[in-house]
Parts: C-alpha cells; structure tokens; sequence
C-alpha cells in the first residue's frame, strides 16, 4: 500500500499537489472529497483535516495541509524533482508561495464563490472588488512572464502549478485575462506538460 494519499476534490485547489506528484512521479493514492456533497464538512474527513478543506496530503504518516507547506514537504521528499529551485534563498520561495496562497488565492474564492463569504445583496459588490484587484495583481504577474517562460525563469517549479490552477480555476468563472498575454502563454504552456496532463486525467477520473 502507498505511503502517500492526497485528499482531493475535482478542480479544487488539491490540483496543485497532484501536479506536484505527477512531476516527481511519486506512488500516490487520491482519496477523493467532493466538496460539492458537502464530504468536507463530514466526520469522516475532518478527523482528517479539522480546517475541512482540501488539500490534506498524508505523507508517510503525517498528514500535511495548506498547499506551501505540502509543497514543501514534498521537494524535501523528491529532491531530483526539482519542485522549488535550489539557487533561491528559502525567504524567497516562501514569499512565493505566500504570495499566491495567501494574496490571490483567497480573491479566486471571492470571484468565483462570493456567496461563501457574503449574503446575496453583496455577491456583486464582492465580486467585482476581488476582480478589480486580482486584475491589479495579474500586471504584476504578467509583466514578470514577459520576459521569462516560467516564474523563476528557463525551469518550471511547482509555483507554476500553482499559477495554472488560479489562472484555470478563473478561466471557468469567466475572468476576462484579454489584458494578460503572458499569462495566456503561460497557461497555454503548462498544458503541454506531461505531469499537468496526467493530473488533469486523473482527475478527471475521481
């Protein structure tokens, strides 16, 4: 039996890690949580991740949640996978990954599920702020792709994974990226990557 199980919901942000196994062509099983039956939010699984959300990634034992840290755990565990560069500091990488967890990721929920946070007589008014702001942040991003192929540059690193989830993720609620070519490249990029294409199989199989 594998030593590695990835709780995971179709489209969910638990796409990140599966493409950050795909690429280090690890030996997992996915345990999957539909969060559209409400399993996040059953017994059965919050004995597993008390937060009730995905992804939970049990890794010889441990279970690890919050995408950086499992991130983390799974470059230190598949170091010739090269998942996060080796030429940064550690400060760096991290101010990466918090960067997309902690400053976009939160405002993909807001564009595309207001009514998680908000009643109906705010949704658009959500809505439209979170989207105002992640185009503020997408300059950002996409100027630094205009000159460079992934994020750190020649070498695809699991932040790229990161990316094409967010950017996928708000493709399908209709975010209008017109304004962002590089970002358009990128996305069109990372889909010619075998682990991107393997993982999307899968779960496409859950």
């Amino acid at each position: 039996m594998t030593a590695i199980t990835l709780f995971a919901s179709p489209g969910a942000c638990s796409q990140v890690t599966m493409i950050a196994l795909e690429t280090a062509r690890a030996d997992y099983h996915i345990a999957p949580v539909a969060l559209s039956e409400g399993m996040h939010k059953q017994p059965a699984y919050l004995s597993i991740n008390p937060k009730g959300k995905v992804p939970a990634l049990r890794l010889n034992g441990q279970v690890i949640t919050e995408t950086p840290a499992i991130l983390t755990a799974l470059n230190t565990q598949y170091p010739a996978a090269r998942l996060l560069p080796e030429n940064l500091s550690q400060a760096e990488i991290v101010a990466d990954l918090c960067f997309v967890a902690a400053g976009v990721h939160p405002l993909v929920t807001r564009f595309c599920k207001p009514e998680l946070i908000a009643d109906q007589t705010a949704l658009e008014t959500i809505k439209s702020k979170a989207g105002a702001e992640l185009s503020r942040l997408f300059e950002l991003v996409n100027v630094r792709l205009e000159s460079q192929r992934w994020w750190y540059g020649n070498e695809w690193s699991a932040i790229d994974g990161y990316w094409f989830w967010v950017i996928g993720r708000l493709s399908r609620c209709e975010f209008d990226f017109t304004p962002f070519g590089a970002i358009q490249r990128h996305q069109q990029a990372s889909l010619t990557l075998p682990a991107v294409q393997q993982a999307l199989e899968r779960e496409k199989n859950m």
